[in-house]
């Protein structure tokens, strides 16, 4: 009996140590899976020795008890290989892109942060419409072609249009500013962002590159010998066009490049985000400005106006309220006592403080009244930008905040006149052009047979993008004329204008040559002819 009892006790006891030996081997296998091991690890001789085991030795209630404590641990490493499985590569070109703005756009940022809060600002939203078309072109790459017109792909460029929006609201509110000319860079730039939407991108963005580049020659003639980084600013902010351009050539040639078995463009854009937060408005160096004043307290229900305080209507209320009153309208005039009616007492017209008709003699002209200012100031003429027969004529323009192009042909001409404040942008090959009595105009020339006339005008700008072959400057003042790589060649004459300068690219600057204005004329005694030379001045 005693035996039978002790194998009792010894199956119990060997079972036991095999149950221990079968939950130690799970926890074992569970501490494994979390740490990323594979299965046919050190722990195999212990799940040799689960496997060894026999199913009814395994199979006891308390075995089951002790699988169920370990099971929800074991399947905990499930979810950790799958987000490893599910990390989806950028396709090349969003790679690319990723380059183009390190190299280009964050430069471009930096630099503008030692100018001025508003320049940042302006930059600041320039890299998050970078960041939003990044965020377009990745959507397009999942995602099956759609039509410009498709409301999906509308919906889709809203953000960048917004952007834009908000970089050419800066340049309109801040006119004023000294950094004007680079308000006006990034405004005239920012439109080439427009490439996503076009088929022929690569000779799309270039035009809004030589728009810039109208404003940002400005700064390196001003700031080339005393600010390095508005020269700086300049230089980086043209060569994101030229990144760009490379950019779309090699990916996207004909418009964005989508993916005929990707999916719908608005599902696409639920699955991707921008890559950064969005850009925080610049503050000026001085913190944020403090909080408006606390609007008056209202006044007290409980204090009585006086007559004399109620608030009494004013202008037409005024006259409308004693039409009303009727009869009693008069009830408010005084009565005139004869003794002060100066009709009837000479002695109050000669004391009176109104000056008495001045005599005229017989005989003598009446001066003649002079006219008012209103009266004498010609009407304003209504601006005009229209296509004559082969004649383009543009007139009458001022303080236009938008540029204004025209597409020329080789058989038209164009005509500019009366024109202030605003920039004109001549596309093509234009035969000739003419400028006449313009202030403070920008004019961006491509190409043109005859040549370029200025005429009575002062403080303008004109540059040469491809070649012209003559440019005549007449009766004008204050101009500057930027030349081209490929139209060094043209023949400049100029005739009664003082400063006037030339500005021809010299690396990646421009060097500016002022055109003489003073000469020494005299007469040879050999030839009796009149000899004109320049006054050379000691630099």
């Amino acid at each position: 009996m005693s035996n039978e009892s002790f194998s009792i006790h010894g199956y119990n006891l060997v079972t036991l140590l095999k149950r221990l030996e079968a939950a130690t081997s799970r926890l074992e296998d569970v501490t494994i899976f979390q740490e990323g091991a594979t299965a046919a690890s050190s722990g195999a001789p212990a799940g040799s020795a689960i496997e060894g085991s026999t199913s009814k030795e395994i199979a006891t209630p308390d075995a089951d008890a002790i699988a169920a404590t370990a099971a929800p641990t074991a399947a905990a490493p499930a979810p950790t290989t799958a987000p490893t499985a599910a990390i989806e590569e950028d396709p090349k070109s969003i790679v690319e892109f990723d380059r183009f703005i390190g190299e280009f756009i964050d430069p471009f940022v930096e630099v503008s942060k030692k100018l001025d809060p508003i320049v940042t600002e302006q930059a600041e939203l320039f890299k998050k419409a970078i960041l939003e078309e990044r965020k377009f072109l990745l959507a397009a790459s999942k995602s099956q072609a759609v039509e410009l017109s498709d409301p999906a792909f509308q919906e889709a460029i809203q953000p960048i249009n917004e952007i834009i929006m908000k970089i050419v609201e800066i340049k309109d509110k801040n006119r004023s500013s000294k950094f004007f000319n680079n308000l006006n860079t990034v405004a005239e730039g920012i439109p080439a962002l427009g490439w996503i939407c076009v088929s022929t991108p690569v000779s799309y963005i270039p035009d809004f590159k030589d728009s810039a580049q109208f404003w940002s020659n400005r700064i390196l003639k001003e700031f080339k010998d005393t600010n390095p980084d508005q020269v700086s600013w300049a230089q980086n902010f043209s060569k994101i066009f030229d990144g760009l351009k490379v950019y779309a050539k090699e990916f996207h040639t004909t418009g964005p490049t989508f993916n005929p078995k990707g999916g719908s463009l608005v599902d696409a854009l639920k699955g991707v985000s921008a890559p950064s937060a969005p850009v925080a408005p610049a503050t000026t160096a001085g913190g944020p400005p403090p909080p408006p004043p606390p609007p008056p307290p209202p006044a007290s229900v409980y204090e009585v106006k006086s007559a004399e305080e109620e608030e009494k209507p004013t202008g037409m209320n005024a006259i409308f309220s004693a039409l009303n009153q009727g009869e009693a309208i008069t009830s408010g005039l005084r009565k005139v006592d004869k003794s002060e009616m100066t009709h009837k007492n000479p002695a109050l017209r000669a004391g009176s403080s109104v000056p008495a008709e001045p005599t005229q003699k017989k005989g003598s002209p009446v001066p003649p009244k002079k006219p008012s200012s209103l009266t004498n100031k010609p009407a304003k003429k209504a601006p005009k930008k229209e296509l004559q027969d082969t004649k383009w004529v543009i007139a009458n323009f001022e303080n236009e905040s938008e540029m204004i192009t025209i597409e020329a042909e080789m058989h038209q001409s164009v005509f500019i006149a009366n024109c202030s404040s605003c920039v004109i942008q001549i596309k093509g090959k234009a035969n000739a052009i003419s400028i006449n009595d313009c202030k403070k105009i920008g004019i961006v020339i491509e190409k043109a047979i005859s040549g370029v006339d200025v005429i009575k005008s002062s403080s303008f700008e004109l540059q040469v993008m491809d070649n012209v072959p003559m440019i005549s400057i007449d009766q004008s003042d204050s101009g500057s004329i930027y030349l081209s790589a490929t139209s060094l060649s043209t023949a400049i004459f100029t005739s009664s204008t003082t400063a006037l300068n030339i500005n021809i690219p010299e690396g990646d600057d421009m060097k500016e040559m002022a055109v003489p204005e003073q000469f020494q004329h005299t007469v040879d005694p050999a030839t009796g002819k009149l000899v004109s030379t320049i006054v050379e001045h000691a630099g």
